[in-house]
């Protein structure tokens, strides 16, 4: 039985390595997305539209706006809709009398094979310029780029040596056939082996579950013991209590805090149920206060510093989960 199996599951194999051979000899085009809304246009550029698993596509994003607009290029973290984030540069910031350009270039990963989507980016931005009425109404907006998708196919090339072996009809049928039960047979093996892996691991997980709000304070503890300010590194300090009150949301109350832009955060929050109208209005303070410092590099005076660190240590404190609601979240 192994002996006819493995000669089977080999045919498979060389077959899938000859379709994705075909499909990598043909040249790779690249793609475009762009879109304007008001005195902002963005364009995203990916050089390949095909890519075998393992190779690094390049996503160029290029914003300019009006001169006086602020631009927030969201962050992408480690993935970017199917494909891994392996690098992110900062291009250099451009521009002229009028406008002003800025953009991010990605370095990705393709993982699996198949049809792989970077999803749609949405940039926000806010327009306070004076109108020629000599108003100073803020205007804040996004644009929207549409996703993109590439074909990426299995890197299987290096299996081709045996496909000049010359096999009978009957045997070819009979390896199909054999190779067609084992491919099932182990995926059903895999299946069950991860079913039981994941119910053991979400069983420890669960066992040593630590309170959202323990976790924030331990963070905001560690941070504070960094010395960040008093080195000079003030935008990486608001980074970093920025993202720690986000994840203590998503913890706290399972809100994806930490995938939302600014807007869509306190658009949210103003909807939310679980917090009151004191602890809204403090969190939109808060995030108005650490986006000019992470996005337009402002300089926060010392009494500004302070109040971003209290203020995130007293919301966790103020809304943190009492023992009971503790225990039945880990249940």
């Amino acid at each position: 039985m192994r002996r006819l199996a493995l000669p089977g599951m080999m045919l498979v194999a060389l077959l899938v390595a000859d379709l994705s051979a075909q499909t990598a000899t043909q040249p790779a085009r690249s793609i475009s997305r762009e879109a304007n809304r008001g005195p902002v246009k963005a364009m995203l550029t990916v050089d390949r539209d095909t890519a075998v698993t393992g190779d690094t596509v390049t996503a160029t994003l290029r914003v300019e706006a009006e001169k006086g607009v602020e631009i927030s290029i969201p962050e992408m973290g480690e993935t970017l809709g199917d494909f891994a984030v392996k690098e992110t540069r900062e291009l250099p910031r451009t521009g002229d009398d009028t406008t002003e350009r800025i953009g991010r270039e990605y370095v990705l990963e393709s993982v699996l094979p198949g049809a792989c989507d970077i999803p749609e980016i949405r940039v926000s931005f806010t327009d306070a310029r004076e109108k020629a009425d000599g108003s100073r109404e803020e205007y804040k907006d996004e644009v929207t780029l549409q996703p993109v998708t590439i074909q990426v196919t299995a890197n299987l090339a290096d299996m081709k040596g045996p496909a000049s072996l010359p096999w009978p009809r009957s045997y070819r049928i009979l390896a199909w056939t054999i190779a067609s039960l084992a491919v099932v047979l182990a995926l059903w093996a895999m299946a069950r082996w991860y079913r039981r892996r994941l119910a053991a691991r979400l069983a420890t997980i669960a066992a040593r579950v630590i309170p959202a709000h323990e976790w924030a304070l331990a963070e905001l503890d560690i941070l504070t013991s960094e010395g960040l300010i008093e080195r000079g590194r003030v935008q990486e300090f608001y980074y970093r209590v920025n993202a720690i009150v986000r994840g203590y949301i998503e913890r706290r109350w399972g809100l994806m805090a930490g995938e939302q832009t600014s807007e869509e955060f306190v658009r949210d929050l103003q909807r939310s149920l679980f917090l009151d109208d004191g602890h809204k209005q403090v969190l939109r303070r808060f995030t108005d206060a650490c986006d000019p410092v992470k996005y337009a590099r402002q300089q926060p005076s010392g009494d500004e510093i302070g109040w971003v660190g209290s203020t995130a240590r007293q919301f966790v404190v103020e809304t943190a989960a009492r023992p009971e609601q503790t225990e039945a979240k880990a249940a």
